[in-house]
């Protein structure tokens, strides 16, 4: 078994792809560990030119595996599917529209054979400045210093032993932990939320580009903007469990420059006012929210926030409501005072 293995997923990319597995290669091969690590990927049923790029590439790199999905399936299951499928003590999680920055490697594979760590965060090149320190500690207590997020909420940034993916995907509360947008992250929470975490602030990998209307396109289709609210009822899970026992940090839910309660916030009242409300019970998971930091002064701004914005949102409802109904009686004043008082011919002419 190989040391560690980048393990992707891909859909449709296969132009990021090459791009993505060459830079990889370049580097595995610059450091002569071609034995020691390799790379997995898993096509998601693509039409179009992955399966030709993916057998040019396996021809030349040997430590290129890949596989076929006999299905196209959401990306949460084929996260899945190339997480049991690659082997290695460790796995990469790495996006096919994502890059391998100058030097990523060598500084990776060094902290995979130095560091005692369950857990190892590759740093984001676009999230600067960069301290170029390693830090160590387990996972809840990064996750509540950096929010987990920024930790662990972007696949690419997470090295995971492939142990502890094993128990992950067996846990009874997987299913439910697939409907999220962060299937991941409540994943690692649950099986290795003491285990030692290494966290690599150096610039490793990143996007190749900012978000595409592609992307967009995706996310809809998979109505990610609201899985990203049933994190929370993960999270919940987590609670109930007895995994996570105290309360965490306002900073867990830290979402690059704001909180996520905030977003959350700002996503109900969008949908709202485009006429695509989300369910209602996104405020009952922002409230949730509150319920579980250890900052009471916060927890209570949280609260009169969303019920503010809840109380809006309902009084616009009504007055739409109202709107509508008054609307209705006029067309029908309208529709009635056209109406024809006398029958065409009734002082003797032709009808």
């Amino acid at each position: 078994m190989k040391k560690l293995c980048f393990a992707i997923p891909t859909w449709n990319r296969a132009k990021k792809l090459e791009i993505c597995v060459r830079e990889m290669a370049r580097q595995i091969i610059e450091l002569g560990k071609q034995d020691e690590i390799g790379i997995f990927v898993s096509d998601n049923c693509s039409d179009d030119d992955t399966p030709k790029v993916l057998a040019k590439l396996k021809k030349e790199y040997p430590f290129l595996d890949y596989c076929r999905l006999e299905k196209h399936v959401d990306s949460a299951d084929s996260i899945e599917a190339v997480m049991r499928r690659a082997e290695g003590e460790y796995l990469w999680l790495f996006g096919d529209d994502d890059i391998l920055l100058k030097d990523g490697l060598r500084i990776v594979w060094h902290n995979v054979n130095t560091k005692p760590a369950t857990v190892i965060h590759a740093g984001n090149g676009w999230l600067k400045p960069h301290s170029h320190k390693i830090y160590e500690g387990n996972v809840l207590e990064f996750a509540n210093k950096m929010g987990f997020n920024q930790f662990i909420g972007w696949a690419t940034s997470v090295i995971l032993k492939k142990e502890k993916i094993n128990e992950m995907v067996e846990l009874p509360n997987y299913t439910k932990y697939k409907e999220a947008a962060y299937t991941h992250v409540l994943g690692i929470l649950h099986v290795a939320y003491h285990e030692p975490a290494v966290v690599i602030d150096f610039p490793i990998c990143q996007p190749m580009e900012t978000q595409t209307t592609e992307d967009i396109k995706r996310w809809e289709m998979e109505n990610i903007g609201w899985r990203y609210f049933i994190t929370v009822e993960g999270l919940q899970i987590l609670f109930q469990l007895g995994i996570l026992k105290e309360k965490l940090k306002p900073m867990f839910f830290k979402y690059l420059t704001y909180y996520l309660w905030d977003r959350f916030i700002t996503n109900m009242i969008a949908q709202e006012l485009i006429g695509k409300p989300f369910p209602s019970k996104g405020w009952d998971l922002i409230l949730a929210m509150a319920d579980m930091i250890d900052d009471p002064d916060m927890a209570k701004r949280i609260r009169s926030n969303t019920i503010s914005a809840y109380q809006l949102c309902a009084t616009r409802n009504t007055l739409i409501n109202q709107i509508t109904a008054i609307n209705t009686i006029l067309n029908g004043i309208i529709n009635e005072t056209n109406k024809q008082i006398f029958e065409m011919g009734w002082a003797g002419g032709q009808k």
